[in-house]
Formats: structure tokens, C-alpha cells, sequence
């Protein structure tokens, strides 16, 4: 018996081996950030009709845990995907940058990885305690982060108490002063206050993070690209872009590093 291979067959026997051939020989560089791309598209805002097999589980504002009982919301409805620990009132502004494999890590202020979304769904969180990470599970539905409302007045008072909590806990006067030129943006510019302050008050416990202190006796917030924090003098300046919300001020770890490195 004599096997006749028809045109057709041929070309599709063809595809298939061409199909299973082609991760072997590895994926071109255009195709690499195509993928890339859409790993991070999905990621951020779930499938977008993309025909990688990927389903995201995974709402965009949602609460999530580890298996040691770590909680925290992440938020990936924003501009910036944003995540709060629990007990924790810092809102940190993460940065997604593509990762090996198609996986997503996203980054804070400091370059430093906070989570790896895989390219399956999954989701990891990296802590100074488990460097390599502890897998999470969606926990529920969460509430996406909005900043709230705070008139001038409000803020001035908040800067007081700012200025007496910091002044406190390095038991000299501390000034907190805002320039605020856009209507309507003090409730961040009270939050960036509230962040440095925190970063202040945890150096403070230490002798030598009182030392590194001694030099700023004020805090000036205020507004610009890119966002910032530096010492001129005895001023810790911090450059805010209100545009990016949360994103757009430091965290309080870019704080205490310009504070620790003295510039």
C-alpha cells in the first residue's frame, strides 16, 4: 500500500512542525517585547482579548493574602498600579516593568520588587523576611484608592500637627510648610507630609539616624516634575507631581534613603 501525501496535508504537517519548532529555536527580539507588551497589558487591566491562553482571576481593585496570614489591596485600576499593607497607611505607587518569562514585577520608588504577577494568573509578594517570595491568593474585592478631600485650612492644621509629631520625636522644631498652586490638591500634598514625617519619626529611634537628621530643621512640599525628595541645606525638599497621584510623591523609603545618604 502506497501513502500519497496531498498538497494540503503537506502544508499543514508543515505549520505543525514549524509551531513546535519554534520554541526551541527561540523567540525574535520584536516578538520577545510584543509579548512583553501584552503580559503587561494583561497584567494591569486583565485579558484584552490577547490570544495567549492567560486569564487573569483577579479583580482590578482586590484584597489578596499569604498563606501566614500577610494581607494587603492592591489596586490596579490607577494610572500607577497602587498597594496598602494592612496596618500600614501608606499607599505605595508600584511601577510594572516585563520580567523573565512573561512574568510582570512590580517595582516601588527604590527599584526594589514588591510583587511578580506570572504570566498564569498568579501572584507573588517579595518581603525583607521571605526574599523570595510568598504566593497570595485574592481574598475578596477591595475598594480602589481615592484621594480624599482637604481644604486649605485643613491642611494647615495638619502641618501643624505634622511639624509637633516630628519635632517631638527629635525633640526640636521640625517646620512643615506646603506651596500649593493647583486647586484641590491638598489632600496629597497632606499625605507626602504624613509619609516623610513617618519616615523622620522611625529614624528618629536610632542614635545614628538622629545624627543623620540633625542637619534639616524644615520640610518644604512642593510642586513638579519628576517627583523627588532632596537636602538643600537645612531643607528637605520634596517635589510632588499631582498629576500621578500617590505615584506622584516619594514613599517613605525614598525619604529615608535621601535623608540616610544626606543628599
Amino acid at each position: 500500500m502506497r501513502l500519497v501525501l496531498r498538497p494540503l496535508f503537506l502544508r499543514n504537517l508543515c505549520l505543525l512542525i514549524l509551531a513546535l519548532c519554534l520554541p526551541l529555536a527561540g523567540m525574535a527580539p520584536t516578538e520577545a517585547v510584543a509579548q512583553s507588551e501584552r503580559a503587561l497589558r494583561d497584567s494591569l487591566l486583565g485579558p484584552g482579548g490577547g490570544n495567549d491562553g492567560r486569564t487573569t482571576s483577579a479583580p482590578p481593585v482586590a484584597r489578596f493574602t499569604t498563606d501566614r496570614g500577610q494581607g494587603f489591596v492592591l489596586d490596579r485600576s490607577q494610572r500607577n498600579p497602587l498597594i496598602q499593607f494592612d496596618g500600614d497607611n501608606e499607599v505605595w505607587a508600584l511601577t510594572p516593568t516585563p520580567g523573565p518569562m512573561g512574568d510582570i514585577i512590580f517595582k516601588n520608588d527604590l527599584g526594589e520588587p514588591v510583587l511578580k504577577a506570572t504570566r498564569w494568573g498568579g501572584m507573588i509578594l517579595f518581603s525583607k523576611d521571605r526574599p523570595t517570595g510568598d504566593p497570595v491568593a485574592v481574598a475578596g474585592r477591595a475598594d480602589a484608592f481615592e484621594p480624599g478631600h482637604m481644604s486649605p485650612t485643613q491642611l494647615f492644621q495638619h502641618l501643624v500637627r505634622t511639624s509637633k509629631r516630628a519635632s517631638a520625636a527629635l525633640t526640636r522644631l521640625i517646620r512643615f510648610e506646603a506651596d500649593v498652586q493647583t486647586p484641590g490638591a491638598d489632600f496629597l500634598f497632606a499625605d507626602a507630609a504624613t509619609v516623610t514625617a513617618d519616615a523622620m519619626v522611625e529614624m528618629s529611634a536610632t542614635s545614628k539616624g538622629r545624627q543623620l537628621l540633625a542637619p534639616v530643621q524644615q520640610v518644604r512640599l512642593i510642586e513638579g516634575r519628576p517627583p523627588s525628595a532632596k537636602v538643600e541645606g537645612n531643607v528637605l525638599v520634596l517635589k510632588l507631581d499631582l498629576k500621578r497621584g500617590w505615584g506622584g510623591r516619594p514613599s517613605s523609603k525614598m525619604v529615608t534613603k535621601v535623608l540616610t545618604s544626606g543628599h
